[in-house]
């Protein structure tokens, strides 16, 4: 999700001269074997602009390997931006 955020641009955001504290809205759903275990604060504050909400649900992929005991683990992430968009004058 990092790489994700850190590869976008907000150049678009400034030239449509939305406020990211209240006019961008941040929505990010992140699929995971075990959703208990991820700390969805933790998520939301490493996001820097917009209003964030974080849902976290059953999915990704745990793939086991007893030899050392160490899964990996895959975990799917969406983020969805929407913004309120000033009207002209």
């Amino acid at each position: 999700m990092q790489d994700a955020l850190h590869q976008s641009s907000l150049a678009m955001i400034r030239t449509l001269k939305v406020d990211t504290k209240t006019g961008m809205f941040v929505d990010v759903t992140i699929g995971v074997q075990q959703p208990d275990k991820v700390d969805a604060e933790k998520v939301k504050a490493s996001l820097p602009h917009g209003i964030v909400t974080v849902k976290v649900v059953k999915g990704g992929l745990d793939i086991a390997d007893p030899e050392n005991n160490d899964p990996a683990v895959i975990a799917s992430a969406a983020i969805a931006v929407r913004m309120e968009i000033p009207q002209a004058k």
